[in-house]
């Protein structure tokens, strides 16, 4: 984003000032996105993975995770030696239309999920009367 509009980016001064807190924040941003495009079930992320994302260097992206874990936009467990954070939870803020839609669709999945899981432990566990 940064790179796309630097023309723009270089003409209003406050941005110029505080580059590198806007450049934070969208690293931040796109990181944040990534965790809530996944499925809860699949927020085991790898640093290379984030990194791709994030645009960042593969050495930084442990500031990107700490950071966002220090400013409460997400929750977890960062794992160095693996490389991987799982990530437990992420603020909630607005969605798009079409950010809606996808989460209509993960609801829709779950539901099915809960009710296979309610039809199993029904068959294979014993009644208590």
């Amino acid at each position: 984003v940064t790179e796309k509009s630097a023309t723009a980016i270089r003409a209003q001064p406050a941005l110029v000032s505080r580059a590198e807190a806007v450049r934070e924040k969208i690293t931040l941003l796109a990181f944040v996105n990534m965790v809530f495009e996944r499925p809860s079930a699949e927020r085991t992320l790898s640093f290379e993975d984030i990194a791709t994302r994030t645009k960042v260097s593969k050495d930084r992206v442990d500031f990107v995770i700490m950071r966002a874990l220090s400013l409460g936009l997400i929750k977890g467990i960062m794992d160095q030696v693996d490389e991987t954070v799982d990530v437990s939870w992420v603020m909630p803020r607005v969605l798009n239309e079409l950010q809606l839609k996808g989460l209509s669709s993960r609801f829709g999945e779950w539901a099915v999920k809960v009710a296979q899981m309610k039809d199993f432990m029904g068959e294979h566990t014993p009644s208590i009367a």
